[in-house]
């Protein structure tokens, strides 16, 4: 079994059914690694580099990621629940999201005030995920549903909306011009203005 070690550069590795729960690492680089099947549950990567690495069908439960980066990486059906994003060092990414999640468990996660435009949230669960204050413009949500999620004073605009269900966004609190919704679900935009719309309940 591939035991992770601290100041280590990791090039072109698959780390495929790894168990490292609790596990810490630190000031390691990954660059274009494969985590298949793992199991990083309440691990810590600390000031650690991820460059375009792959995450699918792994367990990143309550993982901490203090003072570590992302760089072009993708998560897929994944568990990544209850992380705080924003302890992560974002210095220098100004321009796009550095990451991309698809069938993702991203419930309780927080990425509060972060300038993540581009996000790629697709088909994912990320419920109670914290919002508020993000630059999210051009992101993408679509089939996400996104039940007690906060959004509350984020930049949304020309952002994909298309499939999302469950969400709460209220027009007056946040930026969503140009943004996509689709029907029925559009509707919830309307729930800020206590209004009664025949037909609904």
């Amino acid at each position: 079994m591939t035991i992770l070690k601290n100041d280590t550069v990791y090039e072109d590795e698959i780390f495929s059914g790894m168990k490292a729960v609790s596990l810490k690492v630190s000031r390691s680089t990954f660059e274009e690694c494969q985590f298949l099947d793992c199991d990083l549950a309440e691990a810590e990567f600390d000031q650690c580099r991820f460059i375009e690495c792959e995450f699918r069908d792994s367990n990143l439960n309550v993982t901490k990621l203090p003072g570590s980066r992302f760089f072009e990486s993708q998560f897929k059906d994944c568990k990544v629940t209850g992380i705080n994003w924003t302890s992560l060092d974002w210095t220098g990414i100004t321009v796009s999201a550095p990451m991309a999640f698809e069938s993702c468990d991203l419930s309780f996660s927080v990425f509060n005030s972060l300038s993540l435009p581009g996000l790629i949230i697709k088909n994912c669960k990320a419920w109670y995920a914290d919002f508020e204050a993000c630059d999210l413009t051009q992101s993408v949500f679509t089939n996400t549903d996104l039940q007690d999620a906060r959004f509350n004073g984020t930049k949304l605009d020309k952002s994909d909306f298309d499939g999302a269900v469950n969400y709460y966004i209220d027009p007056m609190g946040n930026s969503i011009r140009e943004a996509h919704f689709d029907f029925p679900e559009v509707i919830n935009l309307l729930k800020a203005f206590d209004i009664k719309i025949k037909g609904s309940d």
